[in-house]
């Protein structure tokens, strides 16, 4: 079922409801939950949440946080950011144009469009790189836990508002696999499958594909289709050596792939009126693909645990559309100035690479401890421009000059940023008693940021000639220490 808030006409990447149609468990071990059930139905399942990176117990982490388990995943049909913001309080999620364009706020802290997110989502402890790679698929999620409030102080950049950490299921001791089908009114469907378990007595694995294909649910009557189709394809893959007690290592890969359409707007007098139908004749083109990869390590001692995090990830999205009026008619100014409607387009390439260390103490201390250190290189790309409808449809120019043969260009704007951060951080809490305990932790950061304008000349106003020009870079850095007591 589709929701709308008031003068809002939700995209194609809502939340949809799907039927269960079958799903078959080939070979399953035993389950904790068989075996709660098995030793008492009674007994409360103890949450472990890792607010403070160590696992706790959820009762004793003095952090405003909300879990959702792999239970209540399943119980509340979670399969998007969109279905658990829902069951959160204060915090909301809307999305506009696009498939990688929403805006999270939590506690009426929010982003602007095209920048940093003011909440940090890390997803099975890798920073996610992108704001426009939040908004995707939710696939064997073991738990999700949102934690409210700065956490600059832990998590550093981009967690003025909160921090999003979601964590995936881990590899079995024993094989299984389920297979999963649903359909909906689109009309659509939507498969998956899961398959898990060891490939020697250190090596274990499991890996989960899903494949959602519908048709859409806004007609656009001037078409004759509907404006919002959708297809995904997620993967991801785990692998899981542990050749002994002291030593663990995961390599993690994933991959987001959709198409979709963006831009289908509406003029109207009230921003309540939602009724009215989807009329723009441009055929919207939103294509997004995620992928990457990360490697953990883990080495115990009496010391503590020393961990090392190594990610890579890469995101491409282009998205092409109606240029305002977003009428299929010529009844725009800019009709009567240019004899054309418009239409525009945009590309974004984001590609990061990074590194933390950090030493955990025995969780068990009176006295406990984390230090650690982190580093990130960031590489983005971005083009925006608005082209001359002549009805031959958009093609976009990304990276260079545009052809002026198929849709003549109007606009054309573009940048590329080389990005550098890295920072120190430190956590130190002690029992003063067996009910009360105190924490301080301290994190340091730095941001270089390098701006390369990319523009071609022909589409900078001449006013601003000699204040920016084709290959003009500007660099600017910054510098925090945050605190959390």
């Amino acid at each position: 079922m589709r929701r709308q808030n008031k003068g809002e006409l939700r995209m194609n990447t809502n939340k949809r409801r799907y039927l269960l149609m079958g799903a078959a468990t080939l070979l399953c071990a035993t389950t904790p939950e068989g075996r709660a059930q098995t030793e008492g139905a009674s007994a409360l399942e103890e949450v472990i949440v890792t607010a403070r990176r160590r696992d706790e117990a959820f009762i004793d982490v003095p952090v405003a946080v909300n879990v959702f388990t792999a239970a209540d995943i399943a119980s509340a049909g979670i399969e998007r950011p969109q279905d658990f913001i829902d069951l959160t309080p204060n915090m909301t999620l809307v999305q506009t144009q696009n498939q990688g364009t929403s805006f999270v706020t939590v506690r009426g802290i929010s982003q602007a469009r095209n920048s940093e997110p003011s909440v940090a989502v890390l997803i099975d402890g890798v920073a996610m790189a992108n704001p426009s790679q939040f908004n995707q698929e939710l696939i064997d999620i073991e738990s999700i836990q949102v934690l409210k409030g700065p956490q600059g102080g832990m998590y550093g950049r981009n967690a003025i508002g909160g921090a999003i950490l979601i964590t995936s299921k881990q590899p079995t001791d024993e094989f299984e696999g389920k297979v999963s089908a649903g359909y909906d009114s689109g009309p659509g469907y939507k498969v998956g499958a899961t398959v898990s378990g060891p490939m020697s007595e250190t090596v274990k694995y499991r890996a989960t594909v899903s494949y959602l294909d519908t048709d859409g649910y806004i007609d656009n009557p001037f078409l004759g289709e509907e404006a919002d189709p959708y297809e995904d394809l997620s993967a991801r893959a785990l692998l899981l050596f542990q050749p002994s007690e002291s030593f663990k290592a995961d390599l993690r890969a994933y991959i987001s792939d959709v198409s979709t359409q963006a831009l289908y707007f509406n003029i109207t007098e009230s921003v309540n009126d939602t009724s009215l139908p989807v009329r723009v004749n441009n055929r919207g083109v939103n294509d997004r693909e995620i992928y990457g990869a990360s490697l953990k390590m883990d080495f115990t001692s009496s010391i503590g645990t020393l961990t090392s995090v190594t990610a890579y990830d890469k995101l491409e999205e282009i998205l092409t559309g109606d240029q305002f009026n977003f009428l299929p008619i010529p009844e725009s100014v800019l009709f009567q100035f240019f004899g054309s409607d418009q239409a525009q387009h945009q590309f974004l390439d984001v590609e990061a690479v990074s590194q933390e260390l950090r030493l955990t103490s025995p969780s068990e201390n009176r006295v406990r401890w984390i230090f650690g250190a982190y580093a990130i290189a960031t590489d983005r790309f971005i083009s925006t421009g608005n082209v001359f409808d002549l009805g031959t449809g958009v093609v976009p120019e990304v990276r260079h000059t545009p052809l002026p043969l198929f849709n003549p260009q109007f606009t054309f704007l573009a940048d590329s940023q080389d990005n550098f951060a890295w920072a120190v951080f430190g956590e130190l809490g002690v029992d003063l008693t067996e009910r009360l305990e105190a924490s301080f932790a301290l994190r340091y950061d730095e941001d270089e940021r390098e701006n390369t304008t990319e523009t071609p000349a022909a589409f900078i106003p001449a006013p601003l000639v000699g204040e920016a020009f084709p290959g003009q870079v500007r660099k600017e850095s910054w510098d925090e220490l945050q605190q959390k007591v």
